[in-house]
């Protein structure tokens, strides 16, 4: 299991986009959010992608679909 910080300003991570499936967020954890930097604490958990409609995984880089859900 290895963890990830990001900014999440700058990084569009599947974790923070909202069609990324994961309705309690525990993927992600706030680490400097004031900042904008957040936790992925897995980044190999996957959820489904509502768009794609295929398992993602948290750390994956989104393209053209990404909503944050910040």
């Amino acid at each position: 299991m290895s963890s990830l910080i990001v900014n999440i300003e700058q990084m569009k991570k599947c974790a923070f986009c909202k069609n990324w499936y994961d309705p309690t967020n525990s993927a992600i954890f706030p680490q400097s959010p004031q900042i904008g930097l957040w936790k992925i604490n897995d980044i190999n958990q996957k959820c489904k992608c509502i768009k794609k409609n295929i398992m993602m995984p948290a750390g994956a880089f989104c393209s053209n679909d990404f909503v944050s859900k910040m």
